[in-house]
């Protein structure tokens, strides 16, 4: 395994399927709970595939609800993430240290950074389907967090997991599913629930490239989902990577 990953379909972090299924659990194996290791032992395993290679991704966001189309570059390095937009006053950071993960956002380069407040974690960035939450993956670090068993998820095993927030975590979901694979130790699926449990959003990641020896997500897909349409999603950004512009040097310190 390589010391560090480029990019683990973390953090967003996402894609979102078209794919209708009789419900969410379709396909998950829970007679094999007994089989999914200890979930410190997955998190830990998770933990070393977000040491994030040196590396700038340059690509476009675009969003099928709006037909816009903002050009992104992503920096990566170590345990932080930058989303810079080249066209917008924006730039998002996420830090992602043990136990305590940071969102914050600055209008350009040269300004401050600042952080996300809490009653605006759930808020659309730039009228996509992206929000703050959904970058910044607080569910690693949820105390409730249990195995549901294993599943495929295009074609690669998976682990399933279900972690719930604590009055003090701000999630407005009310569970977190999650598909990790059993061979990467990197996400595959991540799903929001509401209270019914009912999927409301999914994170996916759509193809894989090549850059040097590295293997990165061509296409992610985030998506609010139909709760009631069982998985069928009402509104889809994708996050495009060019594989081409991208390249090795993020300029963030370590």
């Amino acid at each position: 395994m390589k010391p560090r990953s480029l990019l683990c379909l973390i953090t967003l972090c996402s894609t979102f399927s078209f794919l209708s299924v009789p419900s969410a659990m379709a396909g998950i194996d829970t007679s094999a709970k007994d089989k999914v290791p200890p979930v410190n032992y997955v998190q830990g395993m998770i933990w070393k595939r977000l040491d994030l290679a040196d590396f700038t991704l340059n690509g476009t966001v675009h969003s099928d609800k709006t037909k816009k189309s903002y050009p992104i570059s992503l920096l990566t390095k170590g345990h932080e993430l930058v989303y810079a937009f080249k066209d917008q006053p924006l730039q998002i950071r996420v830090v992602l240290n043990p136990g305590v993960f940071t969102v914050e956002k600055r209008t350009s380069s040269s300004a401050a950074w600042g952080p996300v407040a809490s009653a605006d974690r759930a808020h659309s960035i730039l009228d996509t389907d992206i929000t703050y939450e959904d970058l910044g993956i607080d569910f690693m670090n949820w105390d409730d967090v249990v195995p549901v068993g294993t599943d495929s998820i295009k074609t690669l095993p998976a682990y399933v997991f279900e972690a719930k927030p604590g009055p003090n975590d701000h999630s407005h979901f009310a569970k977190v599913r999650y598909w990790v694979s059993s061979q990467y130790w990197c996400f595959l699926r991540v799903d929001g629930l509401n209270a019914k449990g009912q999927t409301v959003k999914r994170v996916e990641a759509q193809d894989v490239i090549k850059i040097g020896k590295y293997s990165i997500f061509k296409q992610m897909k985030v998506a609010n989902m139909m709760p009631d349409r069982n998985d069928i999603a009402s509104s889809t950004t994708f996050i495009d990577i060019d594989g081409d512009t991208s390249h090795e040097g993020s300029g963030l310190k370590e």
